[in-house]
């Protein structure tokens, strides 16, 4: 006979840790400076503003996704999985959406290894063979809320699509330019922990 109370992990707080809406992409931004949720609302409202630092509207929401390369150590005589008999190799993480915004900004972002030359009022991208340390973005990260009106962010430090450039266009409709964002080491000394950070900010603006 079931026991009430206890057929659903549903807590008085559980809706407040729902993730709401698509959240919003920006670029060389730095986060590290805010301590709270008011303060990262009030800069990431002011950034909108900036065509630098965000990859501008998109559709179908996105993606946030890390691949970890894990191993179990082969012993002999060993029956069965043990803790501490695993090891994570590398740790791949990558945020995806689909861009709407054409713009030349944006496409020398998604495509990464490519040059802007503005004359007048004509902006001309030439694309490159090679990938140069300024081709990546300092930093990448994703803002969302939670039901509650607390943030949460993911940052990735230098950034770097790895997606074909593709652009669809579309009759009646908006062209759209999915993008796929990994994160990069940027000291080669560094093996113990990936280039991302997950924050949460507790106090709702």
């Amino acid at each position: 006979m079931p026991v009430a109370g206890m057929t659903t992990p549903v807590t008085a707080d559980s809706f407040k840790n729902l993730q709401l809406n698509a959240g919003a992409f920006l670029t060389n931004f730095d986060w590290s400076t805010y301590t709270s949720a008011t303060a990262l609302k009030t800069a990431v409202l002011a950034a909108f503003q900036d065509e630098t630092k965000t990859l501008g509207v998109t559709r179908g929401g996105g993606q946030f996704t890390t691949t970890r390369e894990m191993r179990q150590a082969e012993v002999d005589g060993v029956r069965y999985r043990f803790v501490g008999d695993t090891f994570v190799d590398s740790i791949d993480c990558q945020l995806s959406t689909t861009l709407l915004e054409l713009t030349p900004g944006n496409i020398k972002r998604i495509l990464g290894s490519a040059t802007v030359t503005t004359t007048g009022t004509v902006n001309k991208i030439t694309l490159n063979t090679r990938i140069t340390d300024e081709d990546y973005l300092e930093n990448l990260c994703w803002i969302g809320d939670l039901a509650d009106g607390r943030l949460v962010l993911i940052g990735f430090k230098h950034a770097l699509n790895t997606a074909d450039f593709n652009i669809t266009f579309t009759d009646k409709g908006e062209a759209t330019m999915p993008v796929e964002f990994h994160a990069f080491q940027g000291d080669v000394e560094d093996y113990d922990t990936a280039p991302v950070e997950i924050i949460f900010f507790d106090d709702a603006p």
